[in-house]
């Protein structure tokens, strides 16, 4: 499991932020990975949207805040992919959905986009 959170590191020099931000998208694409590949085990699903949830409304927190630092578009842009992939892991969580895969190729590209 991921032990360090993502509010832990907002202190660090954004270099060492951004790093933190890759190494918790990349745990969560490998949690809904295998969530995905798993067809029978709720246990691994439960904790891929789990984690992939809480990370994402980290994030909407943070880029909400009036001192991020990102362009007012930008953050409005992820807070809305954010909602969009909270949305999804509801549809998963409710039976509705087993789209693991669409969520971790959008975590992967957001992952790709940090500097």
């Amino acid at each position: 499991m991921y032990h360090v959170s993502y509010a832990e590191v907002l202190s660090d020099s954004p270099g060492d932020t951004r790093s933190a931000e890759r190494d918790a998208l990349d745990h969560a694409i490998a949690l809904l990975d295998q969530a995905g590949r798993s067809e029978g085990s709720l246990a691994q699903a439960q904790e891929a949207v789990a984690f992939t949830n809480q990370l994402w409304a980290t994030f909407i927190k943070d880029l909400a805040r009036p001192d991020n630092d990102l362009p007012p578009k930008l953050r409005a842009d992820l807070m809305s992919v954010g909602l969009g992939i909270m949305s999804e892991t509801q549809r998963i969580s409710s039976g509705g959905s087993r789209n693991f895969t669409a969520i971790a190729e959008i975590c992967g590209i957001v992952r790709d986009g940090l500097a």
